[in-house]
């Protein structure tokens, strides 16, 4: 499978990472094995991480990208973090998340995976 999913039910947090291609329909086919997952909770957050993904997707796959998160928000209420460290895909990742952001502050873009996570965990000093 081209993007992993890795579920820690203790810290309630989703990992899926990317590999090889990552193309729109294998990433239609991540966000529909998560919809039917029952193990994961409506409260889980989630991390993706693409950088080891060939695909950059234009401007209208961007779109979608951004409407299949939507998909996943209307299940899954937790925070969502997009990781690209990877220097072509940093752009994109920041496009994404400030479109399915949509004001609520739940889906950001990161540089490093330490830096999600500490997100996505809440352990960051205020």
């Amino acid at each position: 499978m081209p993007f992993e999913h890795l579920v820690d039910h203790g810290s309630r947090l989703v990992v899926v990472r990317g590999t090889g291609e990552g193309s729109l329909e294998e990433t239609y086919d991540s966000v529909h094995r998560l919809l039917i997952d029952q193990s994961i909770g409506s409260g889980y957050r989630f991390m993706f991480v693409i950088d080891d993904i060939a695909f950059n997707p234009t401007l209208e796959e961007m779109s979608k990208i951004v409407s299949l998160i939507g998909m996943l928000r209307s299940c899954f209420y937790g925070r969502m973090a997009i990781v690209a460290a990877r220097s072509g895909l940093q752009t994109a990742s920041h496009m994404v998340a400030l479109a399915a952001n949509c004001a609520s502050g739940n889906v950001q873009s990161f540089t490093h995976e330490g830096s999600a996570r500490a997100w996505l965990l809440d352990v960051t000093p205020s």
